[in-house]
């Protein structure tokens, strides 16, 4: 009983993972003949091959102006709701999608880091967490205290003032804490996929990670003690989802990607921690 019941289990992932994999198709093109408003131009198709007008122009409405405010998102043309639903449903597969051909069915994968970053600041902000001035790291105090040259201090300081420009615009922090990852599974995964490739990805896991994250501190209240940097999610929550996303994107079972995840995610911390040691081990060794 236990076997056909097992057997029944992974037919039945297996038909659900066979689905999953089928892309997102575009809305099938009729061959009803428009004549365009604008330029007079008989043709078939969505839109005019002159002009650009949609096929099914109609009065203005209400819709047309929230549709028209979105549009300055990209909400229009590429959607975000559908790329949401995308990223924890068929998250991988949704990638390799993206690579292959399908980037209009998508939401651009920076513009969506933006928001979904956006949507990060403004539940943090809800539940009234805010860094606290003074608690940052910075390498030029810790020059000063080692007595270097007046350069060498100076070339810190300038570091310090990046790190904090981007402690202050987690966008970009995420992105630049993303080439750890991006260079961390290029290696695990027996570079499969170009640098570029694995970048754009990135972002997209990223866009992700961010929206958890929002999640978990509004309901948490705070950022999780034990996570992945630099997202606010926990290692339980983040480390299943990276699974799933590099099972799919990679096209490995689950116990491939498991360990390949846990790699990874401790060859990202390795290096962020050796990047961050490195001028004071230099400091102080050399």
């Amino acid at each position: 009983m236990s076997i056909r019941l097992f057997d029944q289990i992974t037919h039945w992932l297996h038909k659900l993972d066979q689905h999953q994999q089928q892309p997102m198709m575009h809305t099938v093109i009729t061959d009803e003949e428009h004549v365009c408003e604008n330029c007079g131009t008989s043709y078939v198709g969505r839109f005019c091959p002159q002009c650009g007008l949609r096929g099914n122009y109609s009065r203005l409405t209400v819709k047309n102006v929230m549709q028209g405010f979105l549009d300055i998102w990209g909400f229009g043309s590429r959607p975000m709701l559908r790329s949401i639903q995308e990223l924890f449903w068929r998250p991988g597969y949704m990638m390799r999608d993206y690579l292959h051909g399908h980037q209009p069915l998508y939401f651009p994968p920076f513009k969506m880091l933006v928001i979904m970053t956006l949507i990060f600041v403004i539940c943090s902000s809800i539940r009234g967490i805010h860094p606290q001035p003074g608690d940052e790291f910075l390498y030029g105090d810790v020059f000063v205290r080692y007595g270097a040259a007046p350069w060498v201090v100076s070339f810190f300081e300038r570091i310090d003032k990046f790190l904090l420009w981007l402690d202050n615009n987690p966008a970009y922090s995420v992105i630049f804490a993303g080439l750890f990852y991006i260079f961390a599974s290029w290696l695990v995964f027996l570079r499969k996929m170009s640098f570029v490739e694995i970048f754009f990805c990135q972002i997209y896991i990223s866009c992700q990670m961010q929206l958890v994250g929002a999640i978990w501190v509004l309901f948490a209240g705070s950022e999780a003690y034990y996570n992945i940097p630099p997202f606010a999610v926990p290692v339980g929550i983040a480390l299943p989802l990276l699974c799933y996303d590099y099972a799919q994107l990679y096209g490995l079972g689950l116990w491939a990607s498991l360990w390949r995840t846990v790699l990874t995610y401790a060859l990202s911390l390795f290096f962020m921690i050796s990047v961050g040691a490195l001028p004071i081990i230099i400091l102080k060794y050399f």
